[in-house]
């Protein structure tokens, strides 16, 4: 019988997710609930479950870094639980690819049934591997992302996923490579700290822009182009010329 130890900070999808376990799984001995990932360490240790389902987003200490830990722990006397995340983060297309190419299961919440069966399913498939988890983790630490916040929740993003960002009073308007965008809830100069220098300008008070992708200056506007958008930003006569010496 699978042991099992559901680690999720909010209590309400912690309760959903013990009553779908107990009803459609009832061959699975749920042994704990934890609220953050510092506590489920410490019982993952003590009780040595076989399956762990690990939220991402958790205060304090988040579900990556819990993962990464029982990596790091793993040796002869400590083999690392599989691992099922659980999730109401916005991915870009390439973090969940990580995921795919990694073979990790992960849940959107709320989870749904018909999901968990799947997820269980694999996990039946690959029951003590830890090579799907070794794998995510090394992409996640290969790859820079970048974590911000929307309506939705939270998302992660290369750099090069931003092509441009506007300011919108005490928020932000994220333009994304694929042609999407994204409201945040930043401000402009929360979200410039963290890009890159290198390769974000400030183009003007309001944008900021990824250098990568200008293809064209006029006098007033400002050309941007990827392989699936292309966005043209109005901008001030004064904000291009000081653009124009920054790209000099």
């Amino acid at each position: 019988m699978p042991r099992i130890i559901i680690i999720e900070d909010e209590f309400s999808p912690r309760q959903m997710l013990r009553e779908k376990l107990e009803q459609h799984f009832p061959d699975m001995e749920i042994v704990a609930e934890c609220e953050n990932a510092e506590d489920a360490l410490i019982e993952i240790l003590r009780l040595r479950p076989d399956l762990i389902f690990l939220d991402i987003q958790m205060p304090g200490k988040n579900g990556l870094w819990l993962a990464d830990e029982l990596i790091r722990m793993k040796g002869e006397t400590f083999a690392p639980p599989d691992i099922i995340f659980t999730t109401g983060y916005i991915y870009s297309e390439y973090l969940l690819k990580a995921f795919e190419l990694a073979a990790i299961d992960y849940l959107v919440k709320p989870v749904s049934v018909a999901s968990l069966e799947k997820a269980v399913a694999r996990y039946r498939e690959r029951a003590g591997t830890t090579t799907g988890l070794q794998n995510l983790m090394n992409a996640l630490h290969e790859e820079k992302l970048l974590k911000f916040k929307s309506f939705n929740g939270l998302f992660l993003l290369r750099p090069d996923d931003i092509v441009y960002v506007e300011a919108d009073h005490d928020y932000a308007c994220m333009f994304f490579a694929n042609g999407t965008k994204e409201d945040v809830f930043e401000r402009l100069g929360e979200i410039e700290k963290k890009l890159p220098p290198e390769t974000f300008l400030r183009a003007g008070k309001s944008i900021v822009v990824n250098r990568k992708y200008i293809r064209q200056i006029t006098d007033t506007t400002l050309q941007l182009v990827t392989t699936s958008a292309n966005y043209r930003v109005e901008l001030s006569r004064s904000a291009i010329r000081r653009l124009k010496e920054r790209l000099v």
